[in-house]
């Protein structure tokens, strides 16, 4: 029976906002063991389940009896030290409140679209277009607006606003994925092999004067260049004159990375987007006041790609890591690896192993000083490496369009492609630019009809899924309207492309507002383990309508989990959490 003080203060609100079907059990549960903390009058943790409506079909309160169910099914609640409900009291209860909860989630979710329209974060966009456009390194999201965050994610429709701000930054971002992706010469650039000393670099001679670096010659102290003491280095200028930081010394570094020091290869920065294969030379050491002994064990560098800016001067530039490499004691290592490289970009060194020191400021210098280094000997760059061409971001652009040299005579009245001259701006960068002759560009002979073609491949790859043909017309219209104002094929072209990227159909996940097809489930599944696009399986086996097959789908989770990009997952999701 209940009390007299919870007759009056506690069921006249229950009876009015609970159904029969909960009067016996979960009333008769809240009465003996939950209104003594949770009621009107105590309301412990904010709970007052005297005046709690049972209204599922509101989020907060459905959120609410989701808490409440998961206390009592879990045994937190009543607490241990209070009287534990009868086990089929409690089964009663809990059995209630999850058919009620279940019932209210389907009848929300058959009136409602589960998810809102969203767009894609910028990790999702950068991925979105490496992965279309086999542009493996392509750098776009620092150059996109944040994204906002609800409940500590991105990934939320509430959180993905969108901005003129937004659509200023996605049409430069989509120039800059076009400059990359269309070539503009007919054959590739040479593929040129070059070795680099880290002593090349300003900042790297300037540490070498003062001590918090030493040249090494058979593992030994180069004789050109002793160690620095209580009377350091003085003439920068004459010791580069005369040659001894352009020889095969390896260079032996104490410093860690820090504010003022961020050394790199300055005879080298990036001319041709694209993949460079990079070989170096680690070892390590240890330091007893001017002689080189066995390290205490083995050592890590750090190769990063340092993003130079204007003409390269300085430090401090933006800059991520391609892996950490093994200095063995005395023992060079040969490391042999292939990334990206974008423009104007080289590669970035540190100790990364080592703790932070500064020699320069100790009186006698390296003669004076006792630990850690790691030496590089050298670093080879190779690229960049081109398996075919036109590459594969051409091809998606341009099929098998042949590239012809475009002659102004021969199109009177036809605008050039824009084309912005390639120059080495890196001051100490000694790679050059290849000459090119004259102006390479798609050419057509059929310009209406190819277009069409053209954009019936692409569309569909860039909006992820099947594109009626209404809808490529608008782009093909698109394509005649540049033709008749004068611009050529490429920048017809190129103008359809633009827009293609910067529509919703790309910028957003579309998905039908009714149940999910099965375009719309490869998507799902592809930006939640890959951050990007569906893959040429799934969306071959979304057309075939086998997608939804249990067996199918398990096999494809699987998949895509054993797949290297669900490495971009594991980044993002638990970066966040």
């Amino acid at each position: 029976m209940l009390t007299p003080r919870l007759l009056s203060n506690a069921l006249p609100l229950v009876v009015l906002f609970i159904p029969a079907i909960l009067r016996a059990q979960p009333v008769a549960l809240f009465e003996k063991h939950c209104f003594e903390c949770h009621d009107s009058t105590i309301k412990q943790g904010g709970l007052d389940l005297s005046a709690l409506k049972v209204d599922l079909g509101n989020l907060d309160n459905f959120a609410r009896w989701i808490k409440i169910y998961d206390r009592i099914e879990s045994g937190e609640m009543p607490p241990k030290k209070k009287a534990r409900p009868p086990l089929e009291e409690r089964a009663a209860a809990t059995k209630w409140i999850k058919e009620s909860l279940v019932k209210a989630e389907r009848e929300r979710l058959g009136k409602e679209v589960r998810t809102g329209l969203r767009r894609m974060t910028r990790v999702e966009y950068e991925n979105t277009i490496r992965d279309l456009f086999d542009l493996p390194g392509i750098a776009l999201q620092s150059d996109l607006p944040a994204d906002g965050s609800v409940h500590g994610f991105d990934k939320n429709s509430d959180a993905l606003d969108i901005s003129h701000v937004n659509l200023t930054k996605y049409i430069e971002a989509a120039d800059h994925v076009l400059d990359m992706a269309i070539a503009t010469q007919a054959q590739a650039p040479k593929s040129v092999n070059q070795r680099i000393s880290l002593a090349s670099q300003y900042i790297v001679r300037i540490i070498l004067m003062n001590g918090d670096a030493v040249l090494l010659k058979d593992k030994k102290p180069d004789p050109k260049f002793p160690p620095p003491g209580e009377r350091g280095h003085l003439d920068l200028g004459a010791h580069g004159r005369a040659g001894v930081f352009s020889e095969t010394s390896s260079v032996g570094v104490f410093r860690h990375e820090d504010e003022s020091f961020n050394p790199y290869f300055q005879e080298f920065a990036t001319l041709y987007p694209g993949r460079y294969r990079i070989r170096a030379s680690f070892w390590s050491f240890g330091w007893d006041k001017g002689k080189v002994v066995p390290s205490r064990g083995i050592e890590a560098a750090r190769l990063s790609a340092v993003q130079l800016t204007e003409n390269g001067r300085g430090g401090g530039h933006p800059s991520y890591v391609l892996g950490y490499y093994d200095a063995p004691s005395l023992e060079p290592k040969v490391h042999d690896f292939v990334t990206w490289l974008n423009y104007k970009e080289t590669l970035g060194f540190n100790t990364a192993s080592l703790a932070p020191v500064h020699i320069y400021n100790r009186k006698e210098r390296a003669m004076g000083f006792t630990g850690p280094g790691i030496s590089c000997d050298w670093l080879d760059v190779e690229g960049p490496l081109n398996d075919v061409w036109p590459p594969r971001s051409h091809r998606l652009l341009f099929s098998d369009l042949p590239i012809a040299d475009f002659k102004p005579a021969e199109h009177p009245g036809v605008r050039a492609p824009r084309r912005r001259p390639l120059r080495q701006e890196i001051i100490g960068a000694k790679n050059r630019v290849e000459p090119v002759s004259g102006i390479w560009t798609a050419s057509s002979e059929r310009p209406l009809i190819d277009a069409d073609r053209l954009l019936a491949a692409f569309l569909p790859k860039a909006f992820r899924r099947p594109v009626a043909a209404e809808v490529r017309k608008e782009y093909v219209a698109k394509v005649e309207d540049r033709l008749k104002a004068g611009d050529c094929f490429e920048a017809a072209m190129r103008w359809a492309y633009r827009a293609a990227l910067c529509s919703p159909d790309f910028l957003y996940h579309v998905e039908p507002e009714a149940k999910l097809d099965d375009f719309a489930l490869a998507s799902r599944l592809s930006y939640f383990f890959w951050n990007s696009m569906p893959d040429d399986r799934l969306n071959e086996l979304a057309a075939t309508g086998k997608l939804r097959s249990p067996e199918v789908l398990r096999s494809e989770v699987e998949r895509l989990l054993k797949d290297p990009k669900s490495q971009r997952f594991v980044d993002d999701f638990l970066g966040q959490w």
